[in-house]
């Protein structure tokens, strides 16, 4: 089943990929079981940001405590790789499984080539399985996912 992300939102997390750049950004997508309803950019406190992402606790936190008020949820976490594809790497995978995160989606932001960002959205098991999922938009559109 596809991963609903509608086009204001992601071009929100692309908006903050670029903005960030050459700095991994981060941050969570709240909504519920039909898809995003709207990011929550999350500072990048990483000590070496360039290559790596950790979320401010307390704006996790605190994005997750506004999406309960509202009857939602962190339906994916999103981060940038700058120079690399948008593929969770052995370090994401690690931390999603260490950090008990793997319900959420993890959706990357590529930026290999910084004019055409590419975005994809995995599933990350409590086995370090990564499986794609695919990313639609506003209902029918799918995104383009992969490069030939």
């Amino acid at each position: 089943m596809p991963f609903l992300i509608p086009k204001p939102v992601l071009a929100d997390i692309i908006s903050h990929a670029l903005i960030a750049d050459p700095e991994e950004c981060c941050g969570v997508l709240i909504g519920d079981e039909n898809g995003a309803d709207e990011a929550k950019r999350i500072k990048n406190t990483h000590p070496e940001p360039i290559r790596r992402y950790e979320m401010d606790p307390v704006a996790l936190a605190r994005a997750e405590s506004e999406a309960d008020a509202k009857g939602l949820k962190i339906v994916a976490i999103y981060h940038s790789h700058t120079h690399s594809q948008a593929y969770p790497s052995k370090t994401d995978v690690n931390n999603a499984v260490q950090s008990w995160w793997t319900e959420p989606y993890y959706v990357l932001i590529s930026l290999v080539e910084k004019t055409r960002p590419i975005v994809r959205a995995f599933k990350i098991s409590d086995n370090h399985q990564v499986t794609e999922t695919p990313i639609t938009t506003d209902g029918d559109q799918y995104v383009e996912t992969t490069r030939s």
